[in-house]
């Protein structure tokens, strides 16, 4: 028991002993779903609960509680989250996500709650315990219709959402708080647009020979703070991938390059934190080649010393090995170089919001068919189109196969919206202070669950997570109790909505 002390006692406990304790990789969210239908039914019996649970083909999951009695003409409520997390660790003996649930710890003084050495999964598991808590809280004595609608893959493509099956889930909200925003304070009423773009490339790997007379050295890059290729894209935090791009392009200028392996970034709504390449030099060059990358190495430590204060950049011998052409490998070395990585546009309608951006998320040439991932993000859709056709010509020029994965929908704000108000009413009265609406550069379900759903009124809450999608990611457990206290009071005021 870690969370045991802290309130609302509802809401930890369904974190650490529900979600917590529980492996939800994206792509792999059987034992969370199954969990979370055990834990349902138990609570149903033990407390006498009325729920009905529904599923689609895709695994969303829909709970529905009935009006308790005299509210049975308040309009339902639903409150959406999603179950995956993004698994990342900085243990050098790794962790084992599919089978193990999360060493999760209190820290500075009872103020954040972060996980060992792992990701914690408060995106988006606190936003599931939250809805859990609101649907099983027997303090909640008047509530008109509450549904919870929980989905898959939110992670790494937004499946959940885009296969989002209303009709067979029996969805009757047109009122809905997606809990994946915040920070805590703030209501997200809009998220930008985004889309995944894939290069690949069959290369020709050619056996290394004696009379090549060539020396080998492995180049990485590891210990960046890394964070959510939107939220934080803005921060001054360096790129893994972009980094061994810079030193192997500086070279590059002063002799042949042959690039026998390289591997950086593990998602493609990560920036990455690590990078490694392995490449072949003349051994002639040897002595020139290291002048030059102590240079490339000094140079960037001394720029990013404030910004990435455990960056490590290491190189070494390496055993000789098959590798790339000049030609290939230039042609490879030019590409990472040339795409561009972080923040593209700033907005000229959203004060100081980024418009558009760009992660440069993965390299892995051990797999032929997806060598490069970028996650270019947009308010506006015409922007992120404009970006998708330059880089589908970067990569025509190269000879690159280049696949666009689906648009995932910005969701525009509609600040005449009932439910905004009555939130932010709501919010204000709680805080005793003002509560700003505000548009996020990540992307949230909301914009495809809002093409699914004719009608539907929608608003984003939630706490303060830093580090999101790294290790580093902790919780302000403070947060919590607040906003469990402002979801149970848009529960039972919700005949204030129409006033």
């Amino acid at each position: 028991m870690v969370l045991e002390k802290l309130k609302p006692e509802i809401v930890w406990n369904i974190f650490e002993h529900v979600i917590a304790k529980t492996p939800r990789p994206s792509h792999h969210e059987e034992m969370i779903r199954n969990k979370i239908k055990s834990w349902l039914i138990e609570q149903s019996r033990k407390n006498d609960l009325d729920f009905t649970i529904n599923e689609d083909s895709v695994g969303n999951i829909l709970i529905r509680k009935p009006a308790s009695r005299g509210m049975e003409l308040a309009p339902s409520l639903m409150f959406q989250a999603h179950v995956d997390m993004v698994c990342e660790t900085d243990r050098t003996e790794g962790f084992d996500f599919m089978n193990s649930g999360i060493p999760i710890r209190i820290q500075d003084n009872g103020e954040w709650l972060d996980a060992d050495g792992t990701t914690l999964g408060a995106d988006d598991g606190i936003g599931v315990a939250l809805a859990l808590a609101a649907l099983v809280d027997q303090s909640i004595k008047a509530h008109g219709p509450i549904e919870v609608l929980l989905t898959v893959n939110e992670e790494d493509g937004f499946d959940g959402a885009t296969l989002l099956d209303p009709q067979a889930l029996d969805i009757q909200s047109k009122l809905m708080i997606n809990l994946d925003g915040g920070p805590f304070g703030d209501i997200v009423v809009g998220s930008v647009c985004g889309r995944r773009i894939r290069f690949s490339k069959k290369f020709n790997w050619i056996a290394c020979k004696e009379s090549d007379e060539l020396e080998f050295y492995e180049i990485s890059v590891q210990g960046l703070l890394s964070g959510h290729s939107g939220e934080d894209i803005n921060l001054p935090r360096a790129n893994a991938n972009k980094l061994i791009g810079r030193i192997i392009s500086n070279i590059s200028q002063e002799m042949k390059i042959f690039v026998s392996k390289w591997q950086g970034g593990t998602k493609s709504n990560v920036i990455p934190a690590k990078s490694s390449i392995i490449l072949g030099i003349a051994s002639k060059n040897n002595q020139k080649f290291n002048e030059l990358l102590n240079e490339e190495i000094s140079s960037l430590i001394q720029y990013y010393e404030k910004f990435e204060p455990n960056m490590k950049i290491n190189f070494k011998k390496a055993l000789p090995r098959k590798h790339l052409t000049e030609e290939e490998s230039k042609l490879l070395i030019s590409t990472i170089n040339i795409i561009p990585h972080g923040v593209l546009k700033i907005s000229s309608i959203y004060d100081k919001f980024i418009e558009s951006s760009n992660n440069l998320a993965i390299i892995n040439t051990e797999n032929d068919d997806e060598i490069i991932w970028l996650y270019p993000r947009s308010m506006i859709r015409s922007e992120l189109n404009t970006f998708c056709v330059s880089m589908k010509q970067l990569g025509e020029i190269g000879g690159w196969k280049v696949f666009l994965r689906p648009i995932l929908p910005e969701w525009l704000p509609d600040l005449e919206s009932k439910l905004i108000n009555y939130v932010k009413t709501e919010y204000e009265g709680l805080l005793k202070t003002p509560v700003k609406t505000t548009v996020i550069h990540g992307g949230l379900e909301t914009g495809m669950i809002n093409t699914k759903i004719n009608g539907l009124q929608m608003v984003s809450l939630g706490p303060t997570v830093e580090g999101l999608h790294s290790p580093s990611e902790k919780l302000k457990i403070a947060d919590i109790e607040v906003l469990y206290t402002l979801i149970k009071k848009l529960i039972e005021n919700i005949l204030k909505l129409n006033q």
